[in-house]
């Protein structure tokens, strides 16, 4: 989990920090653009631009939700600029116009919610961690056993096990989901 403290670190040149930092947030911010774009290069280009400009600007941040919101703010400016630029989507470009859109609040919600997710499943050990990601692609029990080659058994244990820990995480995020299910 970011920390002002990582942040500042960034600010005065830790490439270390900055990894991290790319690591974090990259899963988010892919979700978020692909979600506007529904296209993959485009999205990747944008957000390995916005990494850019941030290296190049580090100095000026040492808050993870000022750092949070420029990522936001600024991909959210470079599709603007290219659906403006290329004269396409007319409809989308008109609801970006207005920042209270649903559709983009709920997709950066999404993507929060997702990425920390993501992450407390990262902290969890390595089986577990297998377990759970394929027990997210639907796969059942006798299909992780045979795919890991461990027992039915273990993998209902560690599914058990994965699943409490990840509530016990996640607890703060139920208000997101919340949120995300009646706006």
């Amino acid at each position: 989990m970011l920390e002002n403290s990582h942040i500042e670190s960034i600010a005065a040149g830790n490439r270390e920090a900055f990894k991290k930092l790319h690591d974090e947030l990259y899963k988010r911010l892919f979700y978020y653009v692909y979600k506007l774009t529904h296209d993959k290069e485009l999205a990747e280009d944008f957000i390995q631009e916005t990494f850019l400009l941030f290296w190049k600007n580090r100095q000026t941040f040492s808050e993870v939700l000022a750092v949070k919101t420029y990522f936001y703010l600024t991909l959210r400016n470079k599709v603007m600029s290219y659906f403006r630029d290329h004269s396409i989507h007319k409809r989308i470009l008109e609801n970006m116009d207005n920042p209270e859109t649903v559709e983009e609040n709920q997709a950066i919600i999404v993507a929060e919610v997702c990425g920390e997710v993501q992450r407390a499943i990262s902290t969890l050990p390595v089986r577990t961690q297998r377990v759970i990601r394929l027990s997210m692609l639907d796969m059942t029990v006798e299909e992780i056993a045979v795919k890991l080659n461990i027992s039915p058994n273990t993998v209902k244990t560690l599914k058990k096990n994965g699943y409490k820990a990840l509530r016990e995480q996640l607890r703060d995020l139920r208000f997101l989901v919340l949120l995300l299910l009646f706006y």
